[in-house]
């Protein structure tokens, strides 16, 4: 599943589903993953890969969340973290 947050692309990603670059690597573990992927940038499908949590790791995240030190515009706001808090509630 994918859904449009801010500027991201967020993806969940379920034990048996591929992942990583170019899908090369199969999710293994029983904890989903979330990707964010910044839907400005074509690089993927989903845009420029950013970074994964595991689902477990967002929900008892309070606040916005910065993705990548590195990028100062790559943060989600505490809004944005709601709604992800909202889809994973609603997906598992």
């Amino acid at each position: 599943m994918t859904a449009s947050i801010e500027k991201y692309t967020i993806r969940f990603v379920n034990k048996g589903e591929k992942y990583g670059l170019q899908f090369c690597l199969t999710h293994d573990k029983d904890e989903p993953m979330i990707e964010s992927y910044d839907a400005r940038y074509p690089h993927t499908e989903f845009g420029q890969f950013v970074t994964r949590y595991y689902v477990q790791t967002l929900r008892d995240h309070e606040g916005g969340l910065d993705l990548h030190g590195g990028v100062p515009e790559w943060k989600v706001s505490a809004a944005g973290m709601q709604q992800v808090k909202q889809l994973i509630s609603a997906t598992y």
